[in-house]
Order: C-alpha cells, then sequence, then structure tokens
C-alpha cells in the first residue's frame, strides 16, 4: 500500500488534484491533512497561540498512528473536522484498498518519513489568493476582510517559511496556473510514474 502526499500553498489546487486521484485509483482513499487540525483553544494550550498555516497546528503524531493503522488493517477511525467552529465535531470509519492520498500544505514535510510518494501543486501566489477568498467566503462562511487579514498576517509568510521548501524534496511537480483541465492533463503523468513504481 502506497501513502501519497500533496503539498502547495493555500489555493494551489491540491484538493483538485487528490479527488482526481482518488478517482482514477479503484480502492485509494482521500484523506485531507486539515482533519488533523487542533481547535483554536488546543493550539493555545500547546503553543501560547493559535495560528492554523504553522506545522505544528496539526495532531502529526494523531495522523501517523492513523496512517500505520490504515496501512496494518485497511480500517481506522479519523476525525472530523468542522472550519466553521474550528474544532473537531467527532469521528468516522474509513477503509482503504490500496493507495492513501494525503493533501494538506504541509504534507510533504510532515509526512517525509512514511510518505512513499511527494507532489508538489506549484502556483502564482496572486491568484491562489484569489481562490483561497473564493473558496473561504463560499464554504466557511468568511468575510473578505478576515480572509485577506489572515493571509497577509499568517498565510503568506507560512509559505515561504514552511511550504516552499517542500518543492525542492518533491517526487513530481506540477504547476497550475491556468486551468482545472491543463492541471488534470499534466497530472496524467503521476500514473504513469506510479505505475512503474509498484512495489
Amino acid at each position: 500500500m502506497k501513502i501519497i502526499t500533496i503539498s502547495g500553498a493555500s489555493g494551489s489546487g491540491k484538493s483538485t488534484l487528490a479527488n482526481h486521484i482518488h478517482r482514477q485509483k479503484e480502492g485509494s482513499l482521500l484523506l485531507g491533512i486539515d482533519r488533523y487540525y487542533l481547535s483554536k483553544a488546543e493550539q493555545v494550550e500547546r503553543h501560547g497561540f493559535f495560528n492554523f498555516d504553522f506545522p505544528d497546528a496539526l495532531d502529526t503524531d494523531l495522523m501517523k498512528m492513523h496512517l500505520m493503522q490504515l496501512k496494518n488493517t485497511g480500517k481506522a477511525d479519523v476525525p472530523i473536522y468542522d472550519f466553521k467552529v474550528s474544532m473537531r465535531t467527532g469521528y468516522e470509519t474509513v477503509s482503504v484498498k490500496d493507495t492513501i492520498i494525503i493533501d494538506g500544505l504541509f504534507a510533504g514535510s510532515l509526512l517525509s518519513d512514511i510518505a512513499d510518494f511527494n507532489i508538489f501543486v506549484d502556483v502564482d501566489l496572486d491568484l491562489a489568493l484569489l481562490r483561497r477568498i473564493e473558496r473561504d467566503m463560499r464554504e466557511r462562511g468568511r468575510t473578505l476582510e478576515s480572509v485577506t487579514e489572515q493571509y497577509m498576517k499568517d498565510v503568506r509568510p507560512a509559505y515561504f517559511k514552511h511550504i516552499e521548501n517542500i518543492k525542492s524534496s518533491s517526487d513530481f511537480t506540477l504547476k497550475n496556473n491556468t486551468t482545472i483541465d491543463e492541471l488534470l492533463k499534466e497530472a496524467e503523468q503521476i500514473f504513469t510514474l506510479l505505475d512503474s513504481n509498484k512495489s
């Protein structure tokens, strides 16, 4: 069983690519790293502040434990995270037969010791910001002011500090500055690489 990570800036297209690979790989499991965010209170308790664009905002130990369970047994009880209230709201049992796909800002670095194949989605940051604004206002009930304030305070600095360097150690990099169709067309190379590296 392989673990594939997909990393990149917020708004780069990680989730779109992850969903595409999931649809093409029968028996695969798509497990967003966002499920493992700590609540604001938990972050403050552990670090003295909360910042969702900081790698330690994630419960990496729990995520790795669940990934090992999935590799060993094919099942695990994973968290459900609600961004509207910024906390876990429960757990659900997931199962996998073949490939585990993990997408998230820091997936390639946090899981570098257990991942089999790391993908980085590269994007122009101005375009990524526009995509993030549209997503957060539509899906997470955010205001334009709150999204842009968080972007300048946390998101952009975190990209240069924690995310950009993942690209150099990735097994494959995709550029996503045009359309989803172009991104998915380029992604076909990934399936060739995965098939050629089957264990």
